[in-house]
């Protein structure tokens, strides 16, 4: 552990302080826009973009997630995924023998015959959303502690029957 003695500490400290205050802050300001809840007057008003119909719901059933916790796009009727190199580099490593290493060398099939089968990869679309909060809240009541609170959600989100039909916000 490197030790700085208390006066080059007391030194820095104002120095650093300046050097923030001198940074504007950044922020994001975009929000998190849920599929069936789109803020379409701020894209409106920021973009000019106004959300044809069906857009949204278009563009919630382009995303996956896959189990391992990275993100992709289908690019193609066919189940194609268009996804980052890192989030396949353990299927590829896992795939590869001392002859193909796809990690390596990439691979590139030109016909679906040819498509190496990922075997423990699996991908998750949202296929709809529905709000249950009042089905949720008639159950969990403030007072509850947090364990009771937990366990009536996961049962809940057992037993609350799924109506697939889409309810995009544009």
């Amino acid at each position: 552990m490197m030790k700085f003695p208390l006066l080059q500490v007391m030194l820095l400290i104002p120095i650093a302080l300046a050097i923030l205050a001198a940074v504007p802050m950044a922020h994001g300001d975009e929000g998190m826009w849920v599929f069936n809840n789109l803020p379409l007057a701020r894209l409106k008003e920021r973009y000019g973009f106004v959300p044809p119909p069906g857009w949204a719901d278009h563009l919630r059933s382009s995303a996956v997630r896959f189990n391992n916790g990275g993100s992709g796009s289908f690019v193609s009727p066919d189940g194609l995924i268009l996804t980052n190199h890192h989030v396949g580099a353990d299927t590829l490593s896992k795939l590869s023998t001392p002859q193909k290493n796809y990690h390596h060398d990439g691979f590139f099939a030109k016909t679906q015959a040819e498509e190496v089968k990922a075997p423990d990869l699996e991908l998750n679309v949202l296929v709809g959303i529905q709000d249950v909060t009042e089905q949720v809240n008639r159950d969990v009541k403030p007072e509850m502690d947090d364990a009771k609170a937990a366990e009536l959600w996961r049962r809940m989100a057992a037993e609350v029957p799924f109506n697939p039909r889409p309810q995009s916000g544009a």
